[in-house]
């Protein structure tokens, strides 16, 4: 049950809301995963790239078509570190070695073996050193796509999903996590793991298009920037100007019970909800 549970479990219609009677920014979830052609609202956003990074971190749902279906349609490629190792014996196994090429492995290189490096080196994979030890592979990756694959182009025109990262080491979360609020005015996005996908929302009006084939039931609202007053709608327990925050109530073990969710924020929150990708 819902921390918050009993609050409020009034206002789950959002039929009443039209895309025009709407001004806020719009979340396509996991529909960035699997764009819709039927609903126009969930299709694939016009003039955007798609990069798709794996961070060092057993590869989510790899018995499933997500990492082939992301792979395709990416525009750029990056393994970040010992992503790499990760990726070559996910393609070994798999026998897909040929297919699974990274554009870029990017990092201070310290995790990279020997044998992938060698492998992907050779059928031209950038191999991209960043010696920085103030700065994190995950935020090496997103400083390589934005001055070297993207170089003069601008961030915001450029999705990034990300595999791994909120999983493992308790700091490595949160530390993705942080990077993931400290870009979410710059660029969109979307973190995999094994239980659930995570975005930011920024401050103001947020919709979700929700997905029910891979989306929830369940969901949270994390208010980790400060005390967030929320007013939500398409939750099962709704709130009404409520204040959240990380030592109070929080929005954990929420249900989506509609279609479009819809969440006022005082500040920047992440949304993440289970997500159970297509086979």
């Amino acid at each position: 049950m819902s921390e918050i549970a009993g609050l409020s479990s009034e206002g789950n219609s959002e039929s009443r809301h039209s895309e025009q009677a709407f001004n806020g920014s719009v979340h396509l979830g996991s529909y960035l995963l699997y764009p819709s052609e039927q609903h126009a609202a969930a299709a694939w956003p016009s003039g955007k790239e798609l990069a798709l990074i794996i961070l060092n971190q057993p590869i989510a749902h790899a018995e499933t078509s997500l990492l082939s279906r992301l792979w395709t349609r990416a525009d750029h490629r990056i393994c970040v570190d010992g992503g790499a190792n990760r990726l070559f014996n996910l393609g070994n196994k798999m026998g897909m070695l040929g297919k699974y090429i990274p554009d870029a492995i990017v990092g201070d290189l310290d995790s990279l073996l020997e044998v992938p490096r060698t492998h992907y080196s050779q059928l031209g994979t950038v191999i991209h050193r960043i010696s920085d030890q103030d700065s994190t592979d995950f935020m090496k990756s997103l400083w390589y796509l934005d001055n070297v694959r993207r170089a003069g182009k601008p961030s915001e025109d450029c999705i990034v999903v990300v595999l791994g990262g909120l999983g493992g080491r308790l700091d490595h979360i949160l530390h993705t996590l942080k990077v993931m609020f400290n870009n979410h005015l710059k660029r969109q996005i979307v973190t995999i793991s094994d239980e659930n996908l995570t975005l930011v929302l920024p401050q103001g009006k947020s919709k979700i298009l929700v997905n029910k084939q891979v989306d929830g039931p369940t969901c949270g609202i994390l208010p980790l920037m400060g005390e967030s007053v929320l007013t939500t709608k398409g939750l099962r327990w709704n709130l009404d100007h409520y204040p959240s925050t990380f030592e109070g109530l929080m929005s954990t073990s929420n249900i989506i019970d509609a279609p479009e969710v819809f969440i006022d924020s005082s500040m920047p929150v992440a949304w993440t909800s289970e997500f159970r990708p297509m086979p």
